[in-house]
């Protein structure tokens, strides 16, 4: 694991996808060996969960950095904001669904590549939402998850929801979730991920919970401008 805002490399992969625009790719009929994901991610599902977002997150701080050091970008001054909505079907390592980008806007051309990696890296809610009916997908069941990207005059935010079967199963997982993030936070080592840590929290809302890292935007350029070093 690299937390601490360590030079690494992002995964690759370009969202297949335009602002305000839904493209829908339905299973084929061959389809048919599916996952019970139906039931809430054990304590080792969540943990890694936890993990990979905190990575993704500083991964894309650290993209930031990068941008920032060849002065490609001004964290005083760009400004983005990538919103999207995702329906997977629960079949086995699927990663074809329906994808609908409610928004993509960034000013600064040379941000665009890393904010379509970070967005691919969101699209699955972490494999935390619940196996839902929906009609589509001839009959699978599919989870709902979203994530809104933006830097804007206040803030850096990162917001992930995943949607679970009903509001009181949310709560339930909102409170497993918030003892992971605690657990997890407890073993690494604060002088390095603490601004990050800091600035996550997770919430409900109706049958949907969220997990979301918010940093002002003075905090951001202070955060990579000392990683920079």
């Amino acid at each position: 694991m690299y937390l601490g805002l360590v030079l690494v490399g992002a995964t690759p992969g370009v969202l297949a996808q335009h602002a305000a625009t839904t493209k829908v790719f339905e299973l084929k009929d061959e389809i048919e060996n599916t996952d019970d994901l139906d039931k809430d991610p054990d304590r080792s599902s969540l943990s890694n969960s936890i993990k990979t977002y905190f990575e993704d997150v500083e991964g894309f701080l650290v993209g930031l950095q990068r941008l920032g050091k060849r002065g490609a970008f001004d964290a005083n001054r760009d400004y983005f904001e990538v919103a999207q909505r995702t329906l997977l079907p629960c079949v086995a390592g699927n990663k074809i669904g329906s994808y609908t980008a409610d928004k993509f806007d960034a000013a600064n051309p040379a941000t665009k590549p890393l904010l379509e990696r970070f967005g691919k890296l969101l699209t699955d809610g972490y494999s935390l939402a619940d196996c839902l009916p929906t009609g589509r997908f001839q009959g699978q069941d599919a989870t709902h998850s979203q994530f809104v990207l933006r830097l804007d005059d206040n803030n850096f935010s990162v917001e992930v929801g995943v949607r679970k079967r009903s509001a009181s199963d949310a709560s339930r997982f909102l409170g497993s979730l918030g003892r992971a993030i605690e657990i997890f936070k407890a073993k690494h080592d604060p002088a390095h991920v603490g601004k990050i840590f800091d600035a996550t929290s997770v919430r409900s809302r109706d049958d949907q919970v969220f997990i979301v890292t918010r940093l002002p935007r003075a905090a951001l350029d202070t955060l990579l401008a000392e990683n920079a070093k």
